[in-house]
């Protein structure tokens, strides 16, 4: 059973309870506070899912991805490229395979601005990438809306067939 606490301001409570029923959370409580935010519980069970679990965490993992606002992999490529490079110009007089260092740095620059290519087109397009993701992984948890699935029928009451009875 998976729980989360979010603190939101009150004109965007019902876009955050879209979003995280679409990743198999129930909203449990609602509390308003005084400074213009609500708190929102929401509760998930893994048996309710209609889906794997699985996919879900990763799909939940994959959106959190994206939604990253940085280039890690291209840093880190960048800062292994400047110490290739910073050791071909150590060793040039030490090392008789100096020349190694400055093609491994090379490839590694190649490398973080492919990388960073890649970012930029993720960034430009993060939003339609970002509202896919959310509807896969609705779809594949059975919480989405628009298909008549376990977790969208209401539970039956004595007031479910009310109107059938007035006909």
């Amino acid at each position: 059973m998976d729980t989360k606490l979010i603190k939101v301001k009150e004109e965007k409570v019902e876009d955050k309870i879209d979003f995280y029923t679409a990743f198999g959370y129930v909203l449990i409580s609602q509390e308003n506070e005084e400074n213009g935010k609500v708190a929102l519980t929401f509760e998930r069970d893994k048996e309710n899912l209609e889906g794997d679990y699985g996919k879900v965490r990763r799909g939940e993992g994959l959106y959190n991805r994206i939604a990253r606002p940085y280039p890690l992999g291209a840093i880190i490529a960048l800062g292994i490229g400047a110490i290739l490079l910073a050791l071909f110009f150590v060793l040039q007089k030490i090392f008789i395979f100096y020349i190694v260092f400055l093609y491994a740095s090379l490839t590694f620059f190649g490398f973080a601005i492919y990388l960073l290519i890649i970012w930029l087109v993720i960034l430009v397009k993060r939003n339609g990438l970002l509202k896919r993701v959310v509807r896969n992984v609705a779809l594949e948890a059975g919480t989405l809306r628009d298909l008549p699935l376990k977790n969208n029928i209401k539970e039956e009451s004595e007031e479910t067939w009310l109107i059938a009875e007035k006909f």
